[in-house]
């Protein structure tokens, strides 16, 4: 589903440094493929067009046409870079959990109280991730949930679809085994699944119409559970 206000939404060009070093086909070539993720995010699959493509990147409609004669090829590419862009940023998600876990010892952390600042922490960090991430990626995240939308219908998709969900697990699955060893995949699961509906659930609404507070509740919460502490 499209999201809205996704044109007005400002985000770095997903390999802009790259791009400059590229000769003049590739980077035509991959100015379509960006131009096609936010032409998916605003206008959704069935408008995702050749047409809309080339007016949104102020092309010619023939380079569109020559460089992906397939308008699913060139939807399943776009899908792929931008699948490729969100999993470049998966290991920062929780990096500084890592770090304060890290920096704990293993025997303080039997402590109700060490636990309890912990989780404050791990809730605090997480939700102003998420929340940045709507804010300045709420593009990206829109095509990414449109790609699991799409892959009901589309058998191509699937493969990608699988190995970005892995990519998009492994950080929830390294913070859970901290707590739980018997089956951390579980809870990563639950992880990643409430958190990308969290962020799925604020790109319809404008960007003042956007909050945290939902975002922190829920993150707070589920992180105690993770963390076996009452809530």
């Amino acid at each position: 589903m499209p999201i809205a206000h996704a044109q007005t939404v400002t985000r770095k060009s997903i390999n802009e440094n790259t791009v400059q070093r590229r000769s003049k086909g590739e980077r035509t070539r991959e100015k379509i493929l960006l131009a096609a993720i936010d032409v998916l995010a605003s206008k959704g699959i069935k408008g995702t067009t050749h047409r809309a493509i080339a007016s949104y990147a102020q092309i010619q409609l023939s380079l569109t046409t020559y460089y992906f004669k397939d308008i699913s090829e060139l939807v399943q590419q776009a899908f792929q870079l931008n699948s490729e862009y969100l999993r470049t940023r998966t290991d920062s998600i929780l990096q500084q959990a890592f770090t304060s876990l890290e920096n704990i010892d293993k025997a303080a952390l039997r402590k109700i109280s060490v636990k309890n600042e912990l989780c404050e922490q791990l809730a605090t960090m997480t939700s102003h991730y998420l929340f940045e991430n709507i804010k300045k990626e709420a593009v990206s995240l829109a095509v990414e949930q449109l790609m699991f939308t799409t892959v009901q219908v589309s058998p191509e998709l699937k493969k990608l679809a699988y190995e970005h969900e892995q990519s998009q697990l492994r950080p929830f699955t390294k913070l859970a085994q901290h707590f739980n060893k018997k089956d951390p995949e579980i809870d990563a699961q639950i992880m990643r699944t409430i958190f990308s509906q969290l962020q799925y659930s604020q790109l319809p609404l404008a960007p003042n119409e956007r909050s945290i507070e939902p975002i922190q509740k829920v993150t707070k919460k589920l992180m105690c559970w993770i963390m076996g502490l009452k809530n």
